[in-house]
């Protein structure tokens, strides 16, 4: 099972898959906010933000329990605050979504990856989904200006 839309309607899914599934959107998350934090410009700070409690629908049907995911706050010297929030992760299309919120602006990170294969983060702006570009150090320093 490849993609998102396979899994969700097959019938061989089970629930140490889908626990499998939680641990891999765990550990990608904490791989993409640690090489944020390291991207970051001196006047900017990562913290680890309040977890977001994590039970969906998926998790729900195969008796999974809810578990609490990391989030991320990126802080500016001058008071600026960036919030990275883990949205979902079993969303067609993409193997999870990230929001990312500064100052009324809105992006969303998804993983354009197959399941359990290297994450291939895209980034676009909320209000044009289809304009996607790698998360790289670049695309972090433009959203921070």
């Amino acid at each position: 099972m490849n993609t998102v839309l396979d899994e969700v309607t097959s019938d061989a899914i089970d629930a140490k898959h889908v626990e499998r599934r939680v641990e891999d959107w765990e550990a990608r998350l904490n791989g993409l906010f640690a090489a944020i934090g390291e991207w970051l410009p001196d006047d900017w700070e990562a913290r680890r933000g309040a977890p977001v409690r994590m039970h969906e629908k998926m998790m729900r049907k195969f008796g999974v329990e809810a578990r609490r995911i990391p989030t991320l706050e990126l802080h500016g010297r001058t008071g600026e605050v960036v919030e990275l929030k883990p949205e979902a992760l079993w969303i067609i299309g993409n193997n999870g979504r990230i929001d990312v919120k500064r100052d009324g602006r809105r992006y969303l990170i998804v993983d354009a990856a197959d399941n359990f294969e290297e994450p291939d983060w895209q980034a676009a702006p909320a209000e044009n989904r289809c304009d996607r570009e790698a998360v790289t150090a670049d695309w972090l320093r433009r959203i921070l200006r």
